[in-house]
């Protein structure tokens, strides 16, 4: 049997109530779409998939019990296995909705948005997402534009927007932690030709990440984010690193972008004794691009270091310009990151290749959830480097480091999430000196509230 999929959707959301900006917010249409209620026959064609109506109905029933992590995993799985279904695509951002994942939901209404019959309820909820993060000018325009509908949603538009009012979501602390223990192949990134007695450059380690996000109780949308990472390696202090970031950012929504600008620092300690501190702003864009959307960062900053360190004194610029969306049942992430460095203009005699680099290259990111609560996630990159050298008769270094990444994560109850994660890093040089390989495996908990 086929499924008239858009008529279904409208016919679940025109009876259904609208609360909008109330506690525990609910969506209009916000009861999961079951399959037996998409199996209302409209013409004779093949049957559905069992194992599709058994993950399907497994996220309702968690979705109906309040259960709503569950029930995402299960739309996850289900939309794994049938990436194009709208029926699977409603649920999973109406879940994600529930969870507070206001991005991921976006994402999914802006999928269900491209199909020309399904463009007013998508609009719709798009303007309740909007209206429930605070950016009322997106949810009056989304709303307004749905209200000229002549059918039901129209009502239920106009209505919703007599509920819009000064508001912001309500505003609470996130955090997240991730303790884990990890081997490290090559340390001190020793070349493939070099051997050197003392230091072994193969160790085990200890990482300890803790960030928050704390909303300020501001006029306007401001946040103050914090991250703090430690990494302790087994066999001395040596390459021991701490590192703390601290950020004030700021947000604005116009129109259908949001922009953010941030203040921020970072202090790095090396070898327990040099500081590394970077002080500069943060500019963010984000923009609905298709069923996807369109990210962009610029990062300028001044570097002082100490000690040993003191020649990555100077500026540094970074940018990224990424794409977010989901092909096949999988979050996908293409990407650019660059970076420039005027560092080291004074270097002390036995620096050969001044830290001056020029790092550029693409990244792709893929997560997917392979069954209810395991999720797993690739990445990787390419990244081409060029140091100035200070030898008028020596030619400038240059690097090409291929990164690849593999994680896998299974929810436990508690919010507690177990992660194994591996890393390769291959670097080859002009400068012989300069190639080598690493990998580094980690084993961990993460929580997050």
């Amino acid at each position: 049997m086929t499924i008239d999929v858009v008529a279904l959707l409208r016919s679940l959301l025109l009876n259904s109530a609208v609360w909008l900006l109330t506690p525990g917010p609910a969506l209009a249409g916000e009861s999961s779409i079951t399959e037996s209620q998409a199996n209302r026959p409209q013409v004779d064609g093949p049957p559905v998939d069992p194992p599709r109506t058994d993950t399907l109905q497994s996220g309702i029933e968690s979705y109906r019990n309040g259960d709503f992590h569950t029930a995402r995993s299960a739309f996850e799985a289900a939309l794994a296995a049938s990436p194009d279904d709208p029926v699977i695509t409603f649920n999973l951002a109406l879940t994600r909705y529930r969870l507070g994942d206001y991005a991921a939901a976006q994402a999914g209404f802006r999928q269900l948005r491209s199909q020309p019959d399904m463009r007013a309820i998508a609009d719709y909820h798009l303007g309740l997402i909007a209206a429930q993060t605070g950016d009322l000018p997106t949810a009056r325009a989304l709303l307004g534009s749905v209200a000229a509908e002549p059918d039901r949603i129209g009502d239920l538009a106009r209505a919703a927007l007599g509920r819009v009012a000064p508001h912001r979501a309500p505003k609470r602390i996130r955090a997240y932690v991730m303790a884990g223990l990890g081997y490290d192949t090559n340390r001190t990134r020793l070349a493939r030709s070099v051997e050197l007695s003392g230091r072994d450059p193969e160790a085990a380690y200890s990482d300890l990440v803790a960030a928050a996000l704390a909303p300020l109780p501001w006029r306007g949308e401001y946040d103050l984010r914090a991250t703090l990472f430690r990494r302790d390696y087994e066999t001395d202090d040596a390459l021991d690193q701490s590192a703390l970031q601290l950020s004030l950012r700021k947000t604005w929504r116009p129109a259908e972008w949001r922009l953010g600008a941030a203040l921020e620092t970072e202090s790095i300690l090396l070898r327990d004794m040099s500081l590394v501190q970077s002080t500069g702003v943060g500019l963010e864009a984000e923009h609905g691009l298709g069923p996807g959307i369109l990210r962009l960062r610029y990062q300028p900053a001044h570097v002082r270091a100490e000690d040993d360190f003191d020649y990555l004194d100077g500026p540094r610029q970074r940018a990224m310009l990424a794409h977010d969306s989901v092909l096949a049942g999988m979050s996908v992430r293409l990407g650019w990151e660059y970076e420039q460095s005027d560092q080291a203009d004074d270097l002390e005699a036995d620096i050969v290749y001044g830290q001056a680099p020029h790092r550029h290259g693409p990244f792709v990111r893929l997560s997917r959830t392979l069954r209810p609560g395991l999720q797993a996630t690739a990445r990787a990159g390419l990244r081409n480097s060029r140091y100035d050298s200070d030898d008028g008769l020596m030619p400038d270094r240059e690097d090409d480091l291929l990164q690849l990444g593999l994680a896998l994560r299974l929810t436990i109850p508690g919010n507690v999430t177990l992660l194994v994660e591996y890393r390769f890093q291959d670097n080859q040089s002009n400068a012989p000196d300069y190639d080598y390989d690493r990998t580094t495996v980690l084993a961990g908990l993460e929580w997050r509230r």
